[in-house]
């Protein structure tokens, strides 16, 4: 007899919506500050999630390579954009290159720094036990150990992290440079979580105490 676990995950429009929080955020970064036109890159973007949710309009049942592909690409696309924004600021900063004045220097690094949440979320999110249509069937080898998964009072047997899970240990990542309470058990679970501690430090180190000390 076919063993069947409950979905206790995070339904597609979680995700969904953190894409949509990115494009937000993409929508006030300064076109200078952006690999391309602002437009085309939204546009690949809702492109790519109107796909996605094409492909899954019913949540996870089966294992979809398709599916992992545009979203490891759509993903790939937004941190990609989000790299180039800040090596764009930091150029900015240091040498001035830009013309926008230091609250406008400010405003794009507070949008860097949100997109590098949401970004690296899905990251967490897609890659876990590899992806959410293989959590939601079984969760043999995770790459993110959750406190649910270890107390049984917590949670049930059954239980799967959803996005929100990954949302809030990205957020920890980014401020306490350490997860608050998941633990990382793999190499690239721990390379990513560095990655993304190493963004924010030049962030909050260099970029927005620059950023200030021109609105002076």
């Amino acid at each position: 007899m076919k063993k069947i676990f409950h979905r206790t995950h995070d339904p597609i429009w979680h995700l969904q919506l953190g894409v949509v929080a990115i494009i937000g955020l993409q929508l006030v970064t300064a076109h200078s500050f952006l690999p391309t036109n602002k437009v085309i890159l939204i546009a690949l973007e809702l492109a790519l999630l109107f796909a996605l949710t094409i492909l899954t309009p019913d949540g996870y049942h089966k294992v979809s390579r398709t599916r992992r592909t545009l979203a490891l690409f759509l993903t790939g696309i937004v941190t990609a954009a989000n790299i180039f924004s800040l090596v764009i600021l930091i150029d900015a900063l240091i040498v001035g290159s830009s013309t926008l004045n230091g609250e406008e220097l400010l405003l794009n690094a507070v949008t860097i720094y949100a997109t590098n949440i949401f970004s690296f979320a899905l990251w967490y999110w897609e890659l876990d036990g590899g992806g959410p249509d293989s959590r939601v069937q079984t969760l043999k080898r995770a790459d993110f150990l959750f406190p649910q998964m270890i107390h049984a009072y917590i949670a049930s047997p059954q239980w799967r992290p959803g996005f929100t899970d990954y949302l809030y240990l990205s957020a920890t990542n980014v401020t306490n440079f350490a997860s608050a309470d998941t633990l990382p058990v793999s190499h690239r679970a721990k390379v990513m979580m560095m990655v993304q501690s190493l963004t924010s430090v030049v962030l909050v180190l260099l970029v927005v105490s620059r950023a200030i000390s021109l609105m002076q």
